[in-house]
């Protein structure tokens, strides 16, 4: 089994498994772990705008990369919850940072790492992470400049 080092999360996201998560051994089927994972993004970008006016669809977030370690299973009526950060900033992408863990051991049962580009659909090419992203992420984070500069 992989060794998991753990990680500190500002945002945690209650994840109610549905019946159609579920496959024929009784646990959580391998690909519904990635709409959890969205939905913790999902979550986390409403987190960090707070009561800004920063758009999200500015500059679309494209996931360019995404690996996942499963490490032990999700099964139904288990309580869960996707944490998610992210861990670098670079010009044009950056990485997220997210697991699946139970709310009552904190054992981690997925974690998931993924880079995301940001995206102009009328161009179709990336963009470099609009100013205003760069800086509340970096301040919710609490990521160094040298971190977030680097690509």
């Amino acid at each position: 089994m992989k060794e998991i080092k753990p990680e500190t999360f500002k945002e945690t996201l209650p994840i109610q498994i549905r019946f159609s998560d579920i496959d024929a051994l009784g646990h959580i089927n391998n690909n519904v772990y990635f709409s959890y994972f969205d939905l913790g993004k999902t979550t986390y970008f409403e987190t960090v705008k707070g009561k800004s006016d920063i758009s999200w669809t500015d500059g679309l977030i494209v996931v360019a990369h995404i690996e996942v370690d499963f490490l032990s299973p999700v099964y139904y009526r288990e309580g869960i919850v996707v944490d998610s950060k992210v861990t670098r900033l670079g010009d044009k992408s950056g990485i997220f940072l997210q697991q699946i863990r139970n709310v009552k051991n904190g054992e981690i049962k997925c974690r998931c790492k993924s880079v995301f580009v940001t995206y102009d659909a009328h161009t179709q090419a990336s963009i470099p992470i609009p100013d205003t992203w760069r800086k509340i992420i970096s301040e919710h984070e609490g990521l160094e400049e040298e971190k977030v500069l680097a690509e």
